[in-house]
C-alpha cells in the first residue's frame, strides 16, 4: 500500500473521526530521552513532549483515532523509525502501568468493601447489644446513633473507590492504548 496524500487523509478524518496532532521539532533529541534507569529499556519520550501528545488527544472526542505527524529539518527523517518505535513503547509503558493502578484501586476498593462490611455489622450489632443493657434515655440514643454512623463511614473510601476513582485509570487506559497504537507519520520540512 502506498503512501496516502494528504487530500485523501483528509477524507480518512473525516470519514473515520481521526484527530491529528502535528509537532513541528527542530532535532529528534527534543522529544526523545536516554532513560537514567537501565531497566526502563530503550529511549523514552521527554515530559514535555508526552504532555504535549497527551492534552492534545484528551481534546479529541473519545472514540476517534490518533494520528501523529512530526515535521523535522531536512536530514532528521532517517531517524523516523526511531521516533515511531519510542512512541508505541512508551505509551505501552503508560498503558500497562494505568492498567495495574486500575486493578490495585478495585482490589483495594473490593477489600475495603468487604472490611467496612464486616466492621459495619459489627457495629451494629456492638450497638444493638450495648443499648439493651443501657437504659433508655439520650445517652442510649447517642451511643447508638454515634457508632452507626461510625460503620457507615468506613464504608465511604471502599464506596468512592469502586463507584468514582477506578475511572480514572480507566480513561487513562484507554487514551494510553489509543497513543500505543496511534500512527505516525514523519515529514521532512522543506528547507
Amino acid at each position: 500500500m502506498g503512501k496516502l496524500t494528504y487530500l485523501e487523509v483528509k477524507i480518512i478524518m473525516g470519514i473515520m473521526s481521526v484527530a491529528q496532532i502535528i509537532l513541528r521539532l527542530e532535532n529528534v533529541d527534543q522529544m526523545l530521552i536516554v532513560p537514567r534507569n537501565v531497566f526502563s529499556g530503550n529511549r523514552m519520550l521527554n515530559h514535555d513532549a508526552e504532555e504535549f501528545i497527551i492534552e492534545e488527544s484528551e481534546k479529541h472526542p473519545y472514540r476517534s483515532a490518533i494520528y501523529l505527524t512530526f515535521y523535522l529539518p531536512p536530514g532528521a527523517t532517517d531517524r523516523s523509525q526511531e521516533i515511531e518505535a519510542a512512541i508505541h513503547q512508551h505509551f505501552t509503558y503508560r498503558k500497562n502501568k494505568s492498567l495495574k493502578q486500575l486493578s490495585h484501586a478495585l482490589q483495594l476498593g473490593w477489600t475495603g468493601l468487604l472490611i467496612a462490611i464486616v466492621f459495619l455489622s459489627l457495629l451494629v450489632s456492638f450497638t444493638l447489644f450495648v443499648v439493651r443493657k443501657i437504659p433508655n434515655g439520650s445517652l442510649s440514643i447517642i451511643f447508638r446513633e454515634v457508632f452507626i454512623i461510625l460503620g457507615w463511614v468506613a464504608l465511604w473510601r471502599p464506596a468512592d473507590l469502586l463507584l468514582y476513582q477506578w475511572r480514572q485509570f480507566k480513561r487513562e487506559v484507554n487514551l494510553f492504548r489509543k497513543l500505543e497504537q496511534c500512527k505516525v507519520e514523519i515529514v521532512s520540512e522543506r528547507a
